[in-house]
């Protein structure tokens, strides 16, 4: 593995606000407005956890086709508030990556959390805003460290959801600003 730093495209990762503040918050929406004089505030918090299990890479550090055995856990709080018809989801996922390698080898994620925030403001405007650290440690299969991963994701989004499908679509885009930095050590 070699210590200098490595830019590669984005891989895909996780949606960054978890499904249940984004299904909260698409029914808050459908509310009727509320009069000039009286805007409610509708706060609502979330938290949730889920695991996945999967085969897959790690992201550019390991030699192409060492393929291992994943198992993610995914907790994410925060708070969905609706004020008149405007929608604003805030939280942080933390994320707790496990891998195994067919030689023994595996990774153990030691830092992984992504902090986000979504505000949705009549008619379809939208704004998303993510920071993402993914801190992950390689092991050999006798559980000496061998090596380190280290994945930065920045993300600002300004679009008009002209479907109103919750996601950027093309051509609703008006700001697409990001970096995303590949670290193996």
């Amino acid at each position: 593995m070699s210590p200098a730093p490595t830019r590669t495209p984005a891989p895909p990762r996780r949606l960054v606000a978890p499904a249940a503040a984004l299904a909260a918050a698409t029914g808050l929406l459908v509310l009727a407005p509320a009069p000039a004089h009286a805007v409610p505030l509708v706060v609502d918090r979330f938290d949730e956890t889920h695991t996945e299990s999967f085969d897959a890479p790690l992201e550019g550090c390991l030699p192409a086709g060492d393929v291992g055995s994943v198992t993610l856990t995914e907790h994410s709080v925060g708070t969905v508030v609706k004020a008149g018809r405007t929608l604003v989801v805030r939280g942080t996922s933390a994320y707790d990556f496990r891998m195994t390698l067919p030689d023994g080898r595996s990774v153990r994620g030691d830092l992984d959390r992504d902090r986000y925030t979504f505000v949705l403001a009549p008619p379809h405007h939208a704004v998303e805003s993510a920071d993402s650290v993914d801190e992950r440690t390689v092991y050999a299969a006798d559980g000496t460290p061998v090596g380190t991963l280290t994945i930065k994701e920045r993300r600002r989004a300004v679009y008009e959801d002209a479907n109103a499908n919750g996601m950027p679509d093309p051509g609703e885009v008006t700001v697409d600003h990001g970096g995303f930095t590949l670290t193996c050590g």
